[in-house]
């Protein structure tokens, strides 16, 4: 007759301890939730007031208009039109700028008129997310200039413009080496009298404004790693069953790293390969055999009891596989041509991060029943099955469809 066991009171604190992760799992992701509505400093906007000619200054608007002004549609439909179009559907989003931002010469207000546009985007899903911030800049002419060398200057965003805060606001002026900085936000929409002449720099800026300038040399880079981030959290769903299928078998740290660091080192070469444009490969036969790496290190899950040395050569074999449907991703976008490797490997470093965020999760949530005796039977052979049966069922799908 068979017996049913009851859980110990060790099995009861595993599963407290679990409930007590996920809680915090849950209010973690709530405070960056939170923090992310306050203050988005990927895509803040930047206004800067060029004044070395003061004859003809301008005041120039770096702004995310895709997430702002204009819906990511307009935007993208912006960007694919000739420049007399581009114009036309820019006037509405110019006519908020221009009627929002208030820019004060010695306390007259003077005019701002668009003359010349970037628009810049690497595709629609791009426009979309707001941790890959696509910035447009555009130039308007100040009425007048300022030619006035002592000058006192105010720029204030009036209640009724909304843009991606904070803003932060830069004037260069001719013969002073050093701009100065201000940094306005929702609640303090005003830089402030800023006086020209002698005295430009005597006032440093906050350091709120300091750490701001600094997170702005950062922001293009953390856009690549925030898009091969994403290509596995939550995009890549075939990645993280491998990824899974790499951890279900790992009954220690030490074999989870060398399985891990041979996935890692082997994709990056076929990425950086194919992204160069040295190797190319049909996503028909990609795809399929990602979806066939998953089935295979799951049976071999099922079949193994350690880490054979084979192993690791399959999984490097795998890993080249999945380097080429990380290109994939990244045939889709343009790398810029000025900064083209160090763009490459930041993408790079947000898959790896991707990873290990997978790795950290899986731990969290089934990390404390490691010890547990029925570990491999109630856990990992059941999960195990299951990353089978996925990766069966995408092999089938993608053979049939591709």
């Amino acid at each position: 007759m068979t017996m049913l066991t009851t859980p110990d009171h060790t099995d009861r604190a595993r599963f407290q301890n679990l409930r007590n992760l996920a809680g915090t799992l849950l209010l973690a992701v709530g405070l960056v939730v939170s923090t992310h509505a306050e203050a988005h400093l990927l895509n803040m906007t930047e206004i800067q007031l060029e004044s070395r000619n003061p004859e003809t200054a301008t005041l120039t608007v770096k702004i995310d208009l895709g997430q702002s002004l204009m819906s990511a549609e307009q935007y993208w439909d912006a960007v694919s039109a000739d420049s007399g179009t581009q114009r036309s559907m820019l006037e509405p989003a110019a006519a908020q700028l221009t009627d929002g931002i208030s820019l004060s010469v010695n306390g007259v207000a003077r005019h701002l008129e668009l003359h010349s546009w970037q628009l810049v985007a690497l595709s629609l899903e791009a426009i979309e997310n707001p941790l890959t911030p696509q910035m447009s800049v555009l130039n308007f002419t100040v009425e007048r200039g300022i030619t006035d060398k002592d000058a006192v200057l105010e720029l204030r965003i009036l209640p009724q413009l909304e843009i991606p805060w904070p803003a932060l606001m830069r004037i260069d002026q001719a013969n002073v080496q050093l701009p100065v900085s201000r940094l306005l936000t929702e609640r303090d929409r005003s830089s402030g009298p800023i006086a020209l002449g002698e005295d430009f720099q005597s006032k440093p800026h906050s350091m709120t404004t300091g750490l701001a300038l600094g997170f702005q040399q950062l922001v293009p880079g953390l856009s690549w790693v925030a898009i091969g981030f994403q290509h596995i959290l939550p995009e890549g769903l075939d990645h993280i069953v491998f990824v899974l299928g790499l951890f279900f078998l790992s009954t220690t740290l030490k074999i989870l790293l060398m399985q891990v660091s041979c996935f890692t080192v082997a994709h990056s070469l076929t990425l950086a390969l194919a992204t160069l444009g040295w190797i190319s490969v049909p996503a028909s036969i990609v795809e399929p055999l990602i979806a066939a790496s998953i089935v295979f290190i799951a049976l071999d899950n099922l079949g193994s009891i350690r880490l054979e040395r084979w192993r690791l050569l399959i999984v490097a074999l795998f890993g080249l596989l999945h380097g080429l449907g990380f290109a994939a991703v990244l045939s889709e976008l343009t790398l810029p041509a000025g900064s083209f490797m160090t763009s490459l490997l930041l993408f790079n470093v947000g898959v790896e991060l991707g990873q290990i965020a997978v790795l950290i999760l899986a731990a969290l949530t089934v990390g404390s029943f490691r010890g547990w005796a029925n570990y491999q039977e109630r856990v990992a052979r059941p999960a195990t099955v299951t990353i089978a049966g996925i990766g069966a069922y995408w092999l089938v799908k993608r053979v049939a469809f591709l």
